[in-house]
C-alpha cells in the first residue's frame, strides 16, 4: 500500500534544514581528512521540494532495541537529575536535613512500558529527488613543497537516487527511524527474515556492507577558471570528489543502517 508525505511542510522547515546541515558538520570534524583537502565543511542543506515514494509493507509491534533506548536514556537523565540535587544539597546546607528525611526525595527513573498505540511500519522507500547539499574545502597543494597553495572549491551533491527497506517505529512521542538494506537485496523476497530479531538483517551487530543507501549521486565542482587547464588541480578536485562520496555514504550507513537509527523526541515541548 502506497500513501503520500506532506513533504512541503518538511522542506520549508528552516530549522530542520539547518539542523541537519550542523549535524553533517559535526560528522565532517570528526573525519581524518586526506593531505591535499582542508577546511571541509558543509554550506547549505535543501531538502528540495520533491520527496520519496514510500510504499507500506507490513505492520509490526516496534523491536525491543528501541524500548531499551528509551530506558537507558531515561535512566541516564534520573542519574543527572540526583547528581544536580546533591550538588544543591551542598550548596544548601539549612536543608540537608529536610533533603535527607528518606529516599522518596530522590528522582526515581519512569517505567517504560509498550503502550498498546505504540507501532512500527516496514517500509519501502524509493527517492528520486531535488535535495541539495553545498560544501566549502580548500584544496591544498603539495607541490613543490607543503602546502605550497590553497584553492578554495564549491561542490554541489544533488540527484541523490535511493531505494531501500527501512522501519519506522513510533513509541509514545518519539519517532525512530533506520534503513534495513536496499531493496535489490535478495533478503528481501522474505519479510519475515527481514523482521527476525535472530536473521541475518537485525542480528547485526554492524551496518552491512551490502547497505548502499544511495544508489546514485552528482558531484559538481566549482573552481576558479585560472586552474581549470592545470593538471595537478584537476587530479585533486577529482579525487577530492571520490572522497566526497565515500564520506557520504558512509556517514549515511554510520547514522540510519541497521543497528544504528535516528530517533526524533517530540516530549520537549511538553512542560
Amino acid at each position: 500500500m502506497s500513501f503520500d508525505i506532506n513533504w512541503s511542510t518538511l522542506e520549508s522547515d528552516n530549522r530542520l534544514n539547518d539542523l541537519i546541515r550542523k549535524h553533517l558538520n559535526s560528522y565532517l570534524q570528526n573525519t581524518q581528512l586526506p593531505s591535499y583537502v582542508s577546511n571541509l565543511r558543509v554550506l547549505d542543506f535543501d531538502l528540495g521540494k520533491v520527496g520519496p515514494a514510500i510504499t507500506l509493507k507490513e505492520i509490526t509491534d516496534p523491536l525491543d532495541e528501541f524500548y531499551d533506548s528509551i530506558r537507558e536514556e531515561a535512566d541516564q537523565e534520573t542519574e543527572e537529575n540526583n547528581d544536580n540535587k546533591e550538588d544543591s544539597e551542598h550548596v544548601c546546607p539549612d536543608r540537608t536535613i529536610a533533603n535527607h528525611e528518606g529516599p522518596k526525595d530522590d528522582f526515581e527513573a519512569p517505567v517504560v512500558m509498550p503502550s498498546p498505540n505504540d507501532i512500527q511500519f516496514l517500509l519501502e522507500v524509493e527517492y528520486k529527488g531535488d535535495l541539495l547539499v553545498t560544501i566549502g574545502a580548500d584544496l591544498v597543494l603539495n607541490y613543490p613543497v607543503e602546502k605550497f597553495m590553497t584553492l578554495p572549491v564549491k561542490l554541489s551533491i544533488s540527484d541523490i537516487g535511493l531505494h531501500s527497506l527501512c522501519i519506522v517505529a513510533c513509541l509514545s512521542k518519539q519517532l525512530f527511524l533506520s534503513f534495513l538494506c536496499d531493496v535489490s537485496d535478495p533478503a528481501l523476497d522474505d519479510n519475515q527474515t527481514v523482521l527476525d530479531p535472530k536473521g541475518p538483517i537485525l542480528a547485526a551487530t554492524k551496518p552491512l556492507e551490502r547497505i548502499s543507501i544511495v544508489r546514485s549521486m552528482k558531484i559538481e565542482t566549482e573552481i576558479g577558471e585560472q586552474y581549470q587547464g592545470q593538471g595537478s588541480v584537476l587530479r585533486s578536485v577529482g579525487e577530492l570528489e571520490q572522497f566526497l562520496f565515500t564520506i557520504f555514504k558512509d556517514f549515511l550507513r554510520k547514522e540510519l543502517a541497521w543497528p544504528s537509527w535516528i530517533n526524533l523526541d517530540f516530549n520537549d515541548g511538553d512542560e
